[in-house]
């Protein structure tokens, strides 16, 4: 989940060494590990993960539903035992995307923060009234805002699926529909979670070049 281009950037963030680098050679490190993360390749990715999380999450409600009948016994067993083997093809590879994508993208947001601002950090630069503007509106770029929106959006999901989970065991639903909202609440609140927690650290390591005096401890 990244790119060859990245990973000598990534493992030199993570060593002390780090703190020996110029900061012309800091800039293109953030912005080899900033294009990387905004990838628009990697968002489709977590598209394509969460789309197929969701269609196993309504698949094992249609599995509970199947066995909750009662009209066969053993053939609804059956039935519903193939509906979660299908349900685990979707499950397994969606959810192994969607870690994958979320480890390499903190350790790629990480890293495209360290190097943004590295060189305010060791005072070889000083922070301008232009980065008043660059740290305030980072969240504006096309790669980050974009995410922004996706989480924004899974967050919303997530607090509708929640409400109706709660709503479900209070009026005693089904155990099918209870199933449904349940898995669709921690995929919602999962993507939403992983994607503004990437955004965050990427913001975070732009706040050294912030020239108000409470970000620089002053």
């Amino acid at each position: 989940m990244i790119l060859p281009s990245s990973r000598a950037d990534i493992a030199a963030a993570e060593a002390p060494a780090a703190a020996e680098t110029r900061p012309a050679d800091a800039d293109a490190a953030a912005a080899r590990t900033r294009a990387d993360y905004g990838r628009v390749s990697r968002w489709g990715l977590g598209l394509l993960g969460t789309a197929g999380a969701l269609v196993a999450g309504a698949l094992l409600s249609f599995a509970a539903s199947v066995t909750a009948s009662g009209v066969d016994p053993l053939g609804d067993l059956l039935f519903a035992g193939f509906m979660v083997l299908v349900a685990a093809v979707f499950a397994v590879p969606s959810v192994w995307l969607l870690i994958a994508l979320h480890r390499s993208g903190r350790r790629l947001a990480r890293a495209a923060g360290f190097w943004a601002g590295l060189p305010y950090r060791q005072g070889r630069r000083r922070p301008t009234k232009g980065d008043w503007f660059a740290v305030r509106f980072l969240g504006f770029s096309s790669d980050l805002f974009l995410r922004l929106i996706t989480s924004a959006l899974a967050g919303l999901a997530a607090v509708f699926t929640i409400s109706v989970l709660i709503r479900g065991v209070v009026i005693g639903q089904g155990v099918d529909a209870l199933v449904l909202w349940a898995s669709w609440s921690v995929v919602f609140a999962s993507v939403c979670a992983g994607q503004f927690g990437g955004v965050q650290r990427i913001q975070n390591g732009y706040l050294p070049r912030d020239p108000a005096s409470l970000t620089r401890g002053r």
